[in-house]
């Protein structure tokens, strides 16, 4: 790490009154590291909250203490974010700060370094490893709930270790959080294994709808109201299916498009293949992410937004023959 991004750490630590950002339909890594950020701030008797557009998964409710709403609860005099790309991707309710970053810590290579200090390392896995090395770096003592949720913040940009983003550092740090007092197990599986019974319904559904392009290299699984209504699913009973169709023998590009309560299409995408970047694809629509994983929201109609995407994806397939 170079002394810039410590020297902004530091000041960061020295801060009261933080307000800790995250992104819209936060996941694991943003909230693991948010809230091991929440954790050294009030272990040094400092005032902190962590906000975030959207509503907390029940399956990542561990990780925020139990909270499903994350909202600002004072004036803040320093604002950070974790795990945020761009500034966009904070959302409407949060929209009002995307001038006001003070601290932006991230992983993303597409990071745009929207703030007054960008402290963003590409090359590590998640967030909450970039935020571990600068914990270890600045002399920031970790407790055992720090450690746990560092932990899961790691496990789930990672997949549980099973995405190529997963590298010998990444195993060296969670070598170290695990000689800390938590169970491990219980994080992965609370996060990865445990569903109710009307989502295992909704996967089922899932399968039926799902649209098989370019020889079955190309998997896209179109999410509506109506479906999840039919099933009696929620919006976070979706939220990890795009992993679901990844493992679709041959293919190399999937994505759930999912239509929103305001008709919008919220897409995440995966790539299976070592090549082909799916940041760029998400980019095209003011998206981004990682080559392998990334996400974007297609203001239209689900079949507009399908055409839209393949034809993006199209796209780069081209661009990606072009490259290699």
């Amino acid at each position: 790490m170079n002394e810039t991004c410590l020297a902004a750490f530091r000041e960061l630590m020295t801060m009261d009154d933080v307000l800790i950002l995250v992104h819209r339909n936060p996941d694991g890594d943003c909230l693991g590291t948010a809230f091991a950020l929440k954790r050294a701030f009030e272990n040094l008797g400092r005032r902190v909250c962590v906000a975030a557009t959207g509503t907390v998964d029940r399956n990542l409710r561990d990780i925020t203490d139990g909270a499903e709403e994350l909202k600002p609860k004072f004036l803040p005099s320093a604002i950070v974010t974790v795990d945020v790309a761009t500034a966009q991707m904070l959302g409407p309710d949060l929209a009002c700060y995307a001038d006001s970053v003070d601290y932006n810590i991230d992983h993303h290579y597409t990071n745009t370094e929207y703030a007054r200090n960008n402290i963003v390392f590409g090359s590590a896995s998640s967030a909450g490893e970039v935020l571990f090395d600068l914990f270890s770096a600045c002399g920031v003592e970790i407790d055992d709930v720090i450690a746990e949720k560092l932990y899961a913040a790691i496990a789930f940009d990672t997949g549980c270790f099973r995405y190529s983003n997963t590298t010998a550092h990444t195993h060296w740090v969670t070598s170290e959080l695990m000689k800390y007092s938590f169970d491990a197990p219980r994080v992965v599986r609370k996060m990865f294994d445990v569903v109710p019974l009307r989502q295992l319904k909704m996967e089922r559904a899932a399968l039926d709808a799902l649209h098989v392009y370019r020889d079955g290299t190309v998997v896209l699984l179109p999410i509506s109201r109506k479906m999840l209504e039919e099933n009696g699913a929620l919006d976070e009973d979706v939220s990890g299916m795009v992993s679901l169709i990844r493992r679709i023998e041959g293919c190399v590009v999937c994505a759930t498009l999912k239509e929103t309560k305001e008709g919008d299409v919220k897409v995440s995408l995966r790539s299976a293949d070592d090549i082909f970047d799916v940041s760029a694809v998400a980019a095209v629509f003011g998206g981004g992410g990682h080559v392998k994983a990334s996400g974007c929201l297609i203001k239209s109609t689900m079949e507009e937004a399908e055409a839209r995407l393949l034809q993006a994806i199209e796209t780069r397939f081209l661009k990606e023959k072009e490259i290699h």
